[in-house]
């Protein structure tokens, strides 16, 4: 286990703790911005990492749990502390998907991290359901030139080799269909 993803996993311990000893009283409202402040101050001790290293930590951690305000408010600490933190930039284009906002933050992920294919995906993904299939097609061969060989990403590159046959032929096939559809 990478030391990033220790860090992760422990702060998910530590928030699920104390989310269900808090949950016990459901009347009592759970200071949020006391826990975080507790959680940083003992990762800054304990970790070695940078506060936005931290601060991304945390945001990632809110993600995961959906709690989406918080996760935003520490991603964006973050990224105003380490523009380079592409996984910040990324998890901000996720809470904004369907959205130009979104778009833009996928972007600055890929300008953080030229060789993270994920948000190329989701960057021709939201151009295609904006029916801007011209935008979009530069992205999808974008996307599968970076992903090329990442097993992990088998089931997205299926999806647009479809869909940019679907783009470049102008015929619109089943895949791009339903990308289509989930937008209208």
């Amino acid at each position: 286990m990478h030391k990033e993803q220790f860090i992760v996993a422990w702060v998910i311990v530590f928030l699920l703790t104390i989310s269900v000893c808090k949950a016990e009283d459901s009347k009592e409202n759970v200071d949020w911005d006391k826990i975080d402040s507790k959680l940083f101050y003992t990762l800054k001790q304990d970790s070695g990492k940078s506060d936005a290293e931290i601060y991304q930590a945390i945001g990632l951690t809110h993600f995961k749990q959906e709690n989406w305000d918080r996760a935003e408010k520490y991603l964006k600490k973050a990224v105003e502390l380490n523009p380079k933190l592409h996984w910040s930039w990324y998890n901000l284009g996720l809470l904004y998907i369907d959205t130009e906002e979104g778009y833009n933050y996928f972007k600055k992920a890929t300008e953080a991290n030229p060789k993270f294919s994920v948000p190329y995906y989701w960057m021709a993904y939201y151009r295609c359901r904006n029916r801007e299939d011209k935008k979009a097609i530069p992205l999808f061969e974008k996307y599968l030139e970076v992903a090329h060989g990442d097993k992990e990403e088998t089931g997205r590159i299926k999806v647009a080799k479809e869909v940019l046959g679907d783009l470049v032929s102008g015929k619109e096939g089943q895949s791009l269909k339903m990308m289509r559809r989930i937008s209208e």
